[in-house]
């Protein structure tokens, strides 16, 4: 979870959901797919219903944001939190806790392959070589 570095949830190694229940979250576009609004929001992991301290429904009370910029933001100027790639550089000011009781979500790139446009290919390796070396 992404949280101003000043938050006094900020200073422990790990957080659980529950610890966050009466935050607000930023909150993805309209239109966004529900599973996956549901996983970034912490209301459901992998389609399993939470324990009923959270919303069931993939939605919370926070900004709608549509771009990761945004979403930083969000956590700075407004005090919300989200979710974040463990990976993901973060600007002074934020720090990312993990989430004890959040299954990871996996990065899967697929393309056809029998597309011969060397930026698909070439995208695709520097996706797994990217991810392949996170920490």
């Amino acid at each position: 979870v992404v949280l101003r570095t000043d938050d006094p949830l900020a200073r422990r190694d790990t957080l659980h959901l529950r610890d966050l229940a009466d935050r607000r979250w930023f909150q993805l576009p309209e239109g966004t797919d529900s599973l996956w609004r549901a996983y970034w929001n912490g209301t459901r992991s992998n389609g399993t219903r939470s324990n009923g301290t959270v919303p069931t429904d993939g939605l919370r009370d926070g900004p709608v944001v549509r771009t990761v910029h945004e979403c930083l933001q969000a956590v700075l100027w407004n005090g919300t939190i989200g979710l974040s790639p463990l990976a993901h550089a973060l600007p002074d000011g934020l720090t990312s806790i993990p989430l004890a009781d959040m299954p990871p979500s996996h990065l899967v790139v697929a393309w056809n392959s029998t597309n011969a446009n060397p930026l698909v290919h070439s995208f695709a390796h520097l996706a797994a070589a990217t991810y392949r070396s996170a920490p």
